[in-house]
């Protein structure tokens, strides 16, 4: 039993003539036929008594027209509402970021870009693991993620490079460190390093290759406070991060001289047709221009 066979059955009812059924579908009468006999076929019963040019229901048929009557109303509400339910999300631009500078300045972006559309951002933040699985399946519609050569290598991907993400440490007043001038990382060898909020995978190995002792993770300001003030390592943090300089005898100390850095992009797939997401790519290329000050 198909839809099609259902609608063209109540049609025939409602007219109790097949040419005046046809014309109200705008099909040849022979279809019409043909799909009432497929029908009373498939069900094996008779639905009409044929009278001349007309066609008339019989107890069969006057059953089946309730039935197929609910069952139509049934569809058409659930095919209306996944229409609006599409439509609803063609006006929605749903963001991934990881931490970043962007969590930074994502709120200006969102109000930026809505005080000029009729869509809205749904913004998630998501770890590096998940975001770009998340974008090739559809769940969101950019990616804001560190650029790195699987990225890269993904076919059918707008990427757009934002700005380097950079790193610094806060060591005490009275350790050598502060005496050199852009230190490099092998003086950070022999020290305890705390990170200040996860570290991404690739910044992790890279001083996981140079750092004796472990990294261990803390996401308090006042615990690395309390751990610079007390001497007990170094505190080690994205340069967008910082920690209150009232609050201890320590100094803090840029590591943008070192290989301790990354790309921040963009990704949207080339395949993206949503309404406005070319304004809200150029919505972010605007703002990221006039944002000087994330390292």
């Amino acid at each position: 039993m198909e839809i099609k066979q259902l609608k063209y059955f109540i049609e025939v009812a409602k007219k109790e003539h097949l040419s005046d059924a046809a014309l109200e579908l705008d099909v040849a009468q022979s279809a019409v036929s043909r799909q009432i006999s497929q029908l009373e076929r498939e069900l094996q019963v008779t639905l009409f008594k044929r009278s001349g040019r007309n066609i008339y229901l019989i107890d069969e048929g006057k059953q089946l027209l309730t039935h197929a009557t609910q069952m139509l109303d049934q569809f058409d509400t659930t095919v209306r509402l996944f229409r609006e339910q599409s439509q609803a999300n063609h006006y929605k631009i749903r963001i991934g970021y990881i931490d970043s500078y962007i969590s930074q300045v994502l709120t200006l972006l969102i109000q930026t870009f809505e005080h000029v559309s009729t869509s809205i951002v749904e913004p998630m933040h998501m770890n590096e693991d998940e975001i770009i699985d998340a974008l090739m399946t559809d769940k969101i519609d950019i990616a804001f993620t560190h650029l790195d050569n699987e990225i890269k290598n993904l076919p059918g991907l707008d990427i757009r490079p934002l700005f380097e993400a950079y790193y610094h440490i806060y060591v005490p007043k009275s350790d050598p460190l502060t005496m050199a001038t852009n230190p490099p990382l092998i003086q950070l060898a022999d020290q305890s390093i705390y990170a200040l909020y996860p570290l991404p995978h690739s910044i992790k190995q890279k001083l996981a290759r140079i750092v004796k002792s472990p990294i261990h993770t803390i996401t308090s300001p006042q615990l690395a406070t309390y751990l610079l003030n007390q001497q007990r390592g170094y505190i080690i943090t994205a340069s967008y991060h910082s920690l209150n300089k009232n609050e201890g005898d320590w100094t803090e100390i840029s590591l943008a001289h070192t290989e301790l850095k990354q790309t921040v992009c963009s990704v949207v797939r080339k395949d993206n047709n949503k309404q406005d997401i070319q304004l809200m790519l150029s919505t972010i290329k605007q703002l990221m221009n006039q944002e000087k000050s994330f390292h």
